[in-house]
């Protein structure tokens, strides 16, 4: 399909003031697997159209996935029939002229077109292992290919293909254990399944029966998974006019200090471990932002209206998000600690008072006791209450930052930490 052509005929159609067409075209399939066996093979082909247009302040929006120039067209005047009925939207700004966008190697044909056959191939592989562990397995692995094309009426277009591939695999054993591994990459290729799924067997066949862990203060080990999720919600809530409105829990804290001087978090769509997006979601060139440096909140996320109402730059949302780190993996971490437990991730996380950046969440996919430098056993699951502002302050020790996700599903280069007083407020029974 022409996309470039295709939004073409909608804005030489346009009647509205302003006009943004976004052609979006999206591949995804998903072998999904429980009890060591394949349980579902899935797959999707979606091609759609939104269009956004402005009389004045007056916006509308539509989208079809009928792509004929009848459909489009049809679309295109529902969308201005909308906004000719809809009250004046005070930050509404027209579109962005043309832009400079980065140029992110993000596309992997190989990975856009991988079929069943090489998804099951890792199933197998998986379901052989953790048979012979004597563990159950189940999971998913997802791959496919996203292409956009975005056009407006103040002469910008630009387009993007970004494959991906994520691996995913949950294990429990007959002692009550339980482990997790994932894998994510615009390369299917950079997944090494064997090892994710050894991973998540010796994390179920680790420590026997996993005994009840005791709340309260502890000396944390978090995987990289684990610290994203933290992470993300620190990103998440930024939002500069928030905090000018005094909505946020950033309010009057740019230039306020509250993490290690190795804590340093930024936007960047050119690291080669995250192929991030080149265009924020107007069409904005996306660039290099230095959110948290040295532990000091150096920026907020400025849109495209607020940044115009301050005088600033935008910014974008905190996307391709990397969090730097020190060196060796979350092992070398457990060697530094005397005592402590050993987190593979949280689940289920949410704000408890997101003016205080209060976050509660669970420990899953194993949860282990550390002692002497060594995992020693497997603990009952953990809920938790903090505060970005208090656990940052007590970050021991960084390890070599890896390419993640949360709980969300966003990719994030994070590394392992070492965080001690780590607050636990209950336990669970499993």
């Amino acid at each position: 399909m022409d996309y470039p052509e295709l939004a073409r005929g909608a804005l030489e159609a346009a009647l509205a003031d302003h006009v943004e067409v976004l052609v979006e075209g999206y591949d995804e399939a998903v072998t999904r697997f429980s009890g060591n066996a394949i349980s579902q093979n899935v797959a999707k082909s979606v091609v759609e159209c939104t269009l956004r247009v402005a009389f004045g302040q007056k916006v509308g929006q539509a989208t079809t996935t009928d792509l004929t120039p009848e459909g489009v067209a049809a679309a295109l005047r529902r969308a201005e029939d909308i906004a000719r009925s809809s009250a004046p939207d005070p930050e509404y700004l027209p579109p962005p002229g043309p832009q400079e966008h980065p140029e992110v190697d993000a596309h992997d044909p190989a990975t856009g077109e991988l079929g069943p056959s090489e998804r099951a191939a890792a199933v197998a592989l998986t379901a052989g292992l953790s048979q012979e562990a004597g563990v159950d397995s189940s999971g998913s692995y997802t791959s496919g290919q996203r292409r956009v094309f975005l056009a407006n009426s103040s002469g910008l277009t630009t387009s993007q293909a970004r494959s991906f591939a994520k691996f995913t695999v949950s294990t429990s054993a007959e002692t009550g254990g339980s482990g997790w591994a994932e894998g994510v990459s615009h390369r299917a290729a950079d997944l090494d399944v064997e090892a994710l799924a050894r991973r998540a067997i010796g994390k179920a066949t680790t420590g026997g029966e996993p005994v009840a862990a005791t709340p309260g203060p502890t000396t944390v080990v978090l995987e990289p998974a684990a610290f994203a999720g933290l992470m993300g919600f620190v990103a998440w809530t930024l939002d500069a006019k928030e905090a000018d409105e005094g909505r946020s829990p950033w309010s009057g804290k740019v230039g306020d200090k509250f993490g290690l001087d190795s804590l340093n978090m930024r936007s960047d769509p050119l690291d080669p471990r995250l192929a991030g997006d080149p265009m924020t979601e107007d069409g904005l060139a996306a660039r290099r932002v230095e959110w948290i440096e040295s532990g000091v909140l150096k920026q907020l996320a400025y849109s495209r209206f607020w940044a115009k109402e301050k005088g600033v730059e935008p910014t974008g949302f905190c996307e391709n998000l990397v969090v730097d780190g020190g060196q060796g993996a979350d092992s070398d971490l457990v060697s530094q600690v005397e005592d402590g437990v050993l987190v593979t991730r949280f689940w289920y996380m949410n704000f408890v008072d997101e003016m205080a950046l209060s976050i509660t969440g669970m420990t899953r996919g194993g949860l282990f006791r550390i002692q002497g430098g060594e995992v020693t056993g497997a603990l009952t699951n953990l809920r938790f209450n903090d505060t970005p502002f208090g656990f940052l302050k007590r970050v021991r020790a960084m390890g070599a930052p890896v390419l993640t996700n949360t709980e969300f599903d966003e990719a994030m280069v994070c590394p392992p930490v070492v965080i001690d007083d780590f607050h636990f407020t209950s336990g669970t029974s499993f």
